[in-house]
């Protein structure tokens, strides 16, 4: 049995690609925040999302095994609707079930349980690709492969223009679910009501109805969050354009989370004390101060200890700010105190003002975004905008008296990085490690300081600290990091790696064998692909891996990348269906042409990079950033709609077969691109290099291409 109603299969097509999107955007969002996750984290949950979805689109090909095929489109509809819903929820229960509370999950675990989380939506997702490719065609008896990738595209791009531009700011994540919940029921109707004397699709689908009417009452966002969160009360959890912020409250002190990590505890007297007078207390006298992040924690209180005249407070999210506000300290009651929204490294560009001491109170390094803070270039950007004698605190996590080889390393790399920029460098041994870098004296004498400039401090002074001890501790940690430079760049996050690498031996994982168990497979399945579907690997794999790499670039160049992700893959959905439905009619369909398409994949990854360091050293206007990289994702996602087009129209096959293995050798390479591109390639290479080998890939594989069809 098969439908003949055009408008409802294209429909399908088109919820099938909006509900895909939102869904992939919300889960990656929450599985973020349970993981306290980082670009790595990122890499496998796409990889997995592909994955299977590569192999639903492969196992899509044994539809023609069943005849009742509207019957399997109104169930799929119907589990398209309901799963992303369980498996949000499912993501909040389970993790303090099946992970203990304060335990870090491995990675293994990690690529386990999100990989039979996505499971059964992936599958039902994939499978719908090959379905409805098989029903369009019938319809109009000629291959349609193409315009169901097309309106699928299409489908996505209105998915997230909705959800980054509107859903974002006036809904909950979950009523977002709940609404994909109530399309996929209504689609699952209007097909059923198509059929003709089958009373049980109308049946199921009437019920379906009612079901989510019910549904769309619940309120699952709070009753998530306190499964997340247990022995705490949830006072707010606010998802916003920079991340997902979380305030709880147990035992009358408010904690503070930001997608997942935990950020502060209001009353943590030692920490806010450490973060300011450290620093603040080796400048004779200090007047124009800047602090980047944590200002709501209680540091500006002590800031203000000091005879200022001015603290300049950048808080990217102004919502943070805000609940600051709510539940720890009220900064807008200090007059001396800017608040700014904005990245501290745009801030720095624009700002013509020069400070005495800079406070960044921020996490260790251990993604890409916050890595930023820690390079070469931003110490030289904020040189630029210090006074003679001013004084630089930045901090990492401190163990006590023991640092393994690779926080030695992290230490040193920081350490030189530094002292590139400044003349004297000392650490601070705390309940961090503060680094304090200026062109003046610096000292670590801490208690001396403290009876000289009679602060008022309940923690840093004479009665609690000992001079001898942390100048013991110092001298140890200095030692131990040696003379050997280690520097930290941008676009070669040495510490990123470092911090990577350190997360990942607590569970003696070998990155070098991951890569190799991935190069098997690749040895394992490559042979088994056509020469035409080998190319669709490739494009799948250096279209993801560019995407991912722009991700990356983008928060190195403007600062973030949480709202931005969910625009980067609507904008190369937007390139998906242009390449597709519009270009391809341009290019006629031969095997030289499609070989030709992989050159011109390989020329634009190698030109990316020359991109990338040209907006960064000649850093044009905020918009014009956007525009470049909104303009190289949708080149991306043009090229391999184009690609798809040509690979499917190649293959003189059945229409299920040739949709299941071309989709599905398109999202294998995706996949693995996702994972190898962000555990590997660029920590190890960097950026640029792994432009360049993308690049170079792309090439070769054209070059077999036009051999292999030239020998036939």
């Amino acid at each position: 049995m098969s439908l003949k109603n055009e408008n409802n299969i294209k429909f399908s097509i088109f919820l099938v690609g909006f509900t895909t999107l939102v869904t992939q955007i919300i889960l990656l969002r929450y599985f973020l925040m349970i993981f306290s996750g980082n670009e790595l984290v990122i890499g496998i949950i796409l990889s997995n999302w592909m994955l299977i979805t590569a192999l639903g689109a492969y196992l899509g090909k044994k539809i023609n095994l069943y005849p009742n095929k509207t019957g399997t489109l109104v169930l799929s509809h119907l589990l398209l609707g309901i799963l992303p819903l369980l498996m949000a929820l499912a993501i909040f229960y389970l993790r303090n079930i099946v992970f203990p509370p304060g335990r870090t999950i491995n990675l293994i675990e990690i690529y386990v349980s999100s990989l039979f989380l996505l499971l059964p939506f992936c599958l039902v997702s994939g499978a719908l690709f090959t379905l409805l490719s098989y029903h369009l065609s019938e319809i109009f008896k000629t291959d349609k492969i193409n315009q169901v990738y097309a309106l699928e595209a299409i489908g996505g791009i209105v998915g997230g223009l909705l959800f980054n531009f509107f859903f974002i700011f006036v809904f909950s994540p979950f009523f977002a679910l709940k609404l994909l919940l109530v399309l996929n029921f209504i689609a699952a109707v209007v097909i059923s009501f198509g059929l003709n004397n089958n009373l049980t699709p109308r049946v199921l689908g009437l019920l379906a109805i009612i079901s989510a009417g019910f549904i769309l009452t619940l309120d699952l966002n709070d009753a998530a969050f306190e499964k997340l969160f247990i022995n705490q009360r949830v006072m707010e959890a606010e998802d916003t354009p920079y991340g997902n912020i979380v305030v709880t409250e147990s035992g009358g002190q408010y904690n503070f989370f930001e997608n997942g990590i935990f950020l502060f505890s209001t009353d943590n007297v030692i920490a806010n004390e450490e973060n300011v007078h450290y620093a603040m207390l080796q400048h004779p006298s200090p007047e124009n101060v800047l602090l980047i992040s944590g200002g709501i924690s209680g540091t500006i209180e002590e800031i203000l200890k000091y005879n200022v005249k001015s603290v300049d407070y950048l808080e990217l999210d102004p919502a943070l700010v805000s609940l600051g506000n709510k539940y720890s300290l009220n900064t807008t009651s200090f007059k001396k105190v800017q608040i700014v929204n904005q990245d501290a490294r745009l801030f720095l560009k624009t700002i013509d003002k020069t400070y005495d001491v800079v406070l960044i109170n921020l996490p260790d390094p251990a993604g890409a975004q916050i890595n930023r803070y820690y390079t070469i270039e931003f110490f030289e950007e904020l040189k630029q905008k210090c006074s003679g004698s001013a004084v630089v605190s930045i901090s990492l996590s401190s163990s006590g008296n023991y640092l393994s080889s690779i926080d030695l390393q992290v230490h040193r790399a920081i350490f030189s990085t530094l002292k590139f920029m400044f003349e004297n460098v000392i650490i601070v041994p705390g309940m961090r490690n503060y680094f304090i870098a200026s062109d003046g004296m610096v000292t670590s004498d801490i208690e001396s300081l403290t009876r000289i400039k009679k602060i008022s401090t309940a923690y840093v002074n004479q009665y609690y600290l000992e001079d001898e001890l942390i100048s013991e501790r110092r001298q140890k940690i200095e030692k131990e990091i040696g003379d050997e430079v280690l520097i930290n760049y941008d676009f070669y996050p040495v510490v990123y790696y470092l911090e990577m690498k350190q997360w990942i031996s607590k569970f003696n994982i070998n990155l070098l064998l991951t890569a190799g168990i991935f190069l098997l497979l690749l040895v394992v399945v490559l042979p088994r692909l056509n020469i035409i579907n080998i190319g669709l690997f490739t494009t799948g794999f250096s279209s993801t891996s560019m995407e991912l790499i722009l991700i990356f670039a983008f928060q190195v160049v403007y600062g973030y990348a949480y709202f931005m992700v969910g625009v980067f893959i609507m904008i190369f959905m937007i390139g998906l269906a242009l390449g597709s439905l519009i270009v391809y009619k341009r290019v006629i369909i031969h095997p030289r042409n499609y070989s030709f398409i992989q050159y011109l994949i390989g020329i634009l990854s190698v030109f990316t990079p020359l991109i990338l360091v040209s907006i960064k050293n000649n850093q044009p206007l905020a918009i014009v950033i956007h525009i470049i990289f909104i303009v190289l994702i949708m080149a991306f996602g043009l090229l391999t709609g184009l690609q798809f087009t040509l690979g499917t129209r190649l293959q003189n096959l059945s229409v299920t077969k040739v949709a299941s293995t071309a989709y599905s050798s398109d999202l294998l390479g995706a996949a693995i691109g996702a994972l190898l591109v962000s555990a590997v390639l660029v920590p190890f290479f960097g950026l640029i290099k792994v432009c360049l080998i993308i690049g170079i890939l792309n090439f070769i594989v054209g070059l077999v291409i036009l051999v292999r069809v030239r020998n036939r």
